[in-house]
Order: C-alpha cells, then sequence, then structure tokens
C-alpha cells in the first residue's frame, strides 16, 4: 500500500513504483493493488488517459509488468497537500519520546481513503514530526495504534516508535485496552445499566449488520449518565472490537446515537451538530517502555458540549 513506511507529509502528484514481483501481471491489477485507495475502473480510465505509464511509455491496462519494470502514477489535481498542513493545530493530550495521544475532531479521517489521500489525521501527524529523528536515528513516522471512525472524536493514540507502535497496537486486538465512549441516543434509555449482547457482522445499515452471513460476538456495557426531555446521554464500555460496534449496538436497542442516520437516526435538527455525536473519553493500556498503566481522558467537543448544556 502507498505510504506504508513513508512520509505521509509529502506531496505525491506523482507516484513511481518499482515492480519486484517476479510473476507478470496485468498493469491495472498491479497498480489496484499498490494504490488501495483507488478503484480498477478509476486506474483503467487513468491508464487510457495517459497518466499511468510503464517504463516511460503509455500502454494498454492488460499489458503485463514484470520484475524491474517502473510505473509511473500521475495522480493529477484533487490530491495535493492542504494549505493549513502548517497552521493546523492537533489538541494533543499527551506525548513522550514513543507515543502521541489526539483528541481527535470530527470531521478528520484517520488515514488516507478514497480522494482524500492527504487531508488525514496521520497526514498531519507525519507533518508535525517530519524534521525529527528517533532513539533508532531514523526520521519519527508516527503510526495508528487504532482507528475512530470520521465523525467519532476523541482519543486517538500513535506509536512514534515502531516497537512501542506494535506493543500497543496489539494490546488493542488483544481486548487488553480499557476503552469508554460517551454517546447522546434518541429516546430515553429504560435500563441504568445494561449489556448489549448482539452478535454482529459487516453491513453499511443496521439490518446487514444484524442478519450478515458471519457473525461475530459483540458486547458492550452501556450505563446511563442522564436523561434528557428526549435524548439519553450514556457511558458505553466496549468489550470486543467489532467494527461500528457502539453505534450498532444501540441502534439494535431502538436507541440510535444522535445524528446516524446510517443506522437509523433521523436527521439532526438544525440546532444540533450535523453529525452523529460519539465520543472516545477514556483509554488505559500499558506503556511498554514506562513499565506503566497510562490512563488518558478527553474532553468533549466544544459542539458536543455546547448541545448538552442546551439540553439540561
Amino acid at each position: 500500500m502507498i505510504g506504508r513506511g513513508r512520509d505521509l507529509s509529502e506531496r505525491r502528484d506523482v507516484l513511481r513504483l518499482e515492480v519486484r514481483s517476479a510473476q507478470a501481471r496485468r498493469l491495472d491489477l498491479y497498480v489496484l493493488e499498490s494504490l488501495s485507495w483507488r478503484s480498477r475502473t478509476r486506474i483503467q480510465t487513468l491508464i487510457d488517459q495517459g497518466r499511468i505509464l510503464l517504463n516511460g511509455e503509455a500502454v494498454k491496462p492488460s499489458r503485463k509488468v514484470r520484475a524491474g519494470d517502473e510505473v509511473t502514477v500521475h495522480l493529477g489535481p484533487g490530491t495535493g497537500v492542504p494549505d493549513d498542513y502548517g497552521v493546523r493545530e492537533l489538541e494533543v493530550l499527551y506525548e513522550d519520546p514513543w507515543l502521541i495521544a489526539i483528541n481527535k475532531p470530527p470531521g478528520l479521517l484517520v488515514h488516507p481513503v478514497g480522494r482524500h489521500v492527504y487531508d488525514t489525521l496521520i497526514n498531519y501527524l507525519h507533518h508535525r514530526f517530519k524534521d525529527q529523528i528517533g532513539e533508532d536515528g531514523a526520521p519519527v513516522r508516527p503510526r495508528l495504534c487504532h482507528r475512530l471512525d470520521r465523525d467519532t472524536t476523541g482519543l486517538l493514540v500513535a506509536g512514534k516508535e515502531a516497537y512501542v507502535h506494535r506493543d500497543v497496537q496489539m494490546q488493542f486486538e488483544d481486548r487488553v485496552v480499557s476503552k469508554e465512549y460517551i454517546a447522546l441516543v434518541h429516546g430515553s434509555y429504560p435500563r441504568d445499566e445494561d449489556t448489549v449482547e448482539v452478535p454482529i457482522g459487516e453491513g453499511r445499515t443496521l439490518e446487514t449488520c444484524l442478519e450478515h452471513d458471519i457473525l461475530k460476538e459483540s458486547r458492550t456495557t452501556v450505563r446511563v449518565l442522564k436523561r434528557y426531555e428526549s435524548h439519553t446521554l450514556l457511558q458505553c464500555l466496549p468489550h470486543t472490537g467489532r467494527q461500528n460496534q457502539i453505534r450498532v449496538h444501540l441502534a439494535s436497542q431502538g436507541h440510535a446515537v444522535a445524528g446516524d442516520t446510517q443506522y437509523g437516526a433521523p436527521p439532526p435538527p438544525r440546532e444540533m451538530p450535523q453529525r452523529y455525536l460519539l465520543h472516545s473519553s477514556r483509554l488505559r493500556f500499558y506503556h511498554p517502555r514506562e513499565k506503566l498503566w497510562v490512563d488518558l481522558r478527553a474532553p468533549l467537543p466544544p459542539d458536543f458540549r455546547a448541545l448538552i448544556e442546551q439540553l439540561r
């Protein structure tokens, strides 16, 4: 995948790929695997437009590439470096020589996907550390230890040193990390404390998540923090790490996260934030270099706090 181990703060309108596989394969399929954010149709269009070259020549998508060949990709407009790279401030909640924790704002992707090649949190982190050298003498290239969805706010941890990154990432995968979220949901949640154990699968709607051919065990503890006239503020503790688990679990109970139209919530009115309201408020994990447990907390974003005051 393009970007792994590279400086993602640099402009990459032109990419040069050196073919290393000894097995001959179609040009379009080779580029598809290398540029995971592009579709095959889009790649074939770029080849037809002469913006993907094989050894400097325009060829057909079916042309075979072999070890030693060079593929040049001209990405074109729409993928340039954002103007705010040098001025955008990320709210840092914790930092040491090996780790950094950010209070992620809403609307920011955490890594490149689709047409969002540069304007992601990991790009901004690479820009922040682009001139720094790590303990091993290599440039600092932060790597995400876990992920948050685009509109989910709150704690996001990245490793600045490869060993620490791998260790903390494995803690997330092995469910060692304690995670807490704050969610505002529609309606009055009926139980003060609840455990939702609904198996879920992949899907873009609530129905497809609950009726997928492959369903995986999922468990979330839910605690009521405050009930309002039309909403409830919840603390959610996921014990498993399924995709969109909290959002799907709450929607499955008939209490979708406010603003989460993907899983059945009505569109938010103008006076509410125009997104779903889910916040990663606390993380607790073991620091492999400091040899101690790190307990981090993130305050709610301003629009979420303002809405809570309004509901009161």
